[in-house]
This record gives C-alpha cells, sequence and structure tokens, in this order.
C-alpha cells in the first residue's frame, strides 16, 4: 500500500541501461501515470557544477548549489526542468561527475524531498531511480528492480548514444555499478518486496508483459 495521502506510485530501480527509461514510459501510457526521471536530477547538479568549476567531490560546496538551482527552480520543477539539452546532461563528462554527486547525503535528502513534493502531486506516477523502492517510497504500490549483463547494458547504451567505443562504455557502466552500490546513503539494491527481472535475454515487449500482468495484480488498470 502506498503512504497515507500518497497516490498510486510505481518504483522503477536498477542500474544503468537495465532498460527503466523504455519500460517506464511505456507503463507510463499504458496505466496513465505520470512519469519522472529522478536521475536527471542529479545530472542537472552535476552539469552545472562542471559548468561553474565547482568540485563534485566537495559535498558543501556542492550541496550549496544544490540549494541554489532548487531556489532557483521553484522548488520541485527542477525535476522536470527542461532547460538542459539531454546530449549534455549524458555527456562522458557528466557521466564521470554524477556518481560524485549522487553519493553526497545532503543532496540525496534534498533530492528525496523534491521528489516526495512532486509525487504528492500526482494521482499516479511511475518513477525510476536507483532507491525509489527502498528510500523514497518503500511503501511504493508495485516496486520493480530491473537489471542485467553489464556487457549487454554497455551494448544498449551504444546503441543508443552511438558516441563512444563499446570498451569505454563497459568501463562507464562497470564504474557507476561500483560507485551506487557502495555508496554509504542509499546504495542500488533491490528492495526486499521488489519484482526483480533480469532483462539480459528479455525483449522489451517481455519485460513488459511481466511488468503489466504485476501491476494489474495489484489493482491498476489500463488506460483505455
Amino acid at each position: 500500500m502506498p503512504e497515507q495521502g500518497l497516490g498510486t506510485v510505481v518504483a522503477v530501480d536498477g542500474p544503468a541501461a537495465a532498460g527503466k527509461t523504455t519500460t517506464c514510459l511505456a507503463l507510463s501510457k499504458s496505466f496513465d501515470l505520470r512519469y519522472l526521471e529522478s536521475g536527471k536530477t542529479y545530472r542537472i547538479i552535476a552539469f552545472e557544477a562542471l559548468q561553474r568549476r565547482i568540485p563534485v567531490d566537495n559535498a558543501t560546496k556542492v550541496t550549496c548549489l544544490c540549494d541554489e538551482l532548487i531556489t532557483a527552480s521553484r522548488s520541485a520543477s527542477l525535476l522536470t526542468s527542461d532547460r538542459y539539452a539531454p546530449d549534455n546532461l549524458r555527456a562522458t563528462r557528466v557521466n564521470v561527475a554524477v556518481s560524485a554527486v549522487a553519493k553526497i547525503a545532503e543532496v540525496r535528502q534534498r533530492v528525496t524531498s523534491l521528489i516526495r513534493l512532486w509525487a504528492g502531486a500526482q494521482p499516479r506516477c511511475v518513477i525510476e531511480g536507483r532507491d525509489i523502492g527502498t528510500t523514497i517510497f518503500p511503501a511504493a504500490t508495485v516496486k520493480f528492480y530491473l537489471t542485467a549483463k553489464p556487457e549487454v547494458r554497455a551494448m544498449r547504451r551504444v546503441r543508443q548514444e552511438r558516441s563512444a567505443s563499446y570498451e569505454h562504455v563497459l568501463d562507464d557502466v562497470i564504474r557507476r555499478d561500483e560507485a551506487d552500490m557502495s555508496r554509504a546513503t542509499s546504495p542500488l539494491v533491490p528492495a526486499e518486496d521488489a519484482i526483480r527481472i533480469d532483462t539480459t535475454d528479455l525483449t522489451v515487449e517481455q519485460v513488459l508483459r511481466l511488468m503489466t500482468s504485476a501491476c494489474r495484480d495489484r489493482g491498476l488498470e489500463i488506460n483505455r
């Protein structure tokens, strides 16, 4: 059951390129859910830190930057800001910097508050991230944890972005996994009650069938 006063929340966690965005967008259409990519906020903060030459491992300065961005964007709208080009937020330097930003406890606390504020204003939503079902919404209506072998995830990312070699992307995927899973605050782990799906050998359609079935079992109705 969702938290008191909160609408339907579908939480989709997992490592990079496990299929979260593709499946979340499909679920949002099928079940009329508002969609949120929580990791975008950390990328915005990392991008701004790099632009302003703020060391991303300086927790105090990055936290101050986070506060400034939240104030300037009027709170929760930072989560859905369209001011930043996707190519900029997915640039190699941001991919490297975002792990350092995401492990800062004070930044995570602020982003968590923003996500809860945003979700509280939605009757039904699907949110992808690394700690949605474990930390942010431990009582989410449905929780999924998607994963796949690093080699497969790296190949998917190469096909999507076509801007780096497979070897470079694989190294980045492994590095990001280690950073996400080992951080002290809200590490990447499956929630105990999450539905775990290994997408390594599954098509998008097969994954969606599993997720759609689970959502319907939890009482969600298909949007017709």
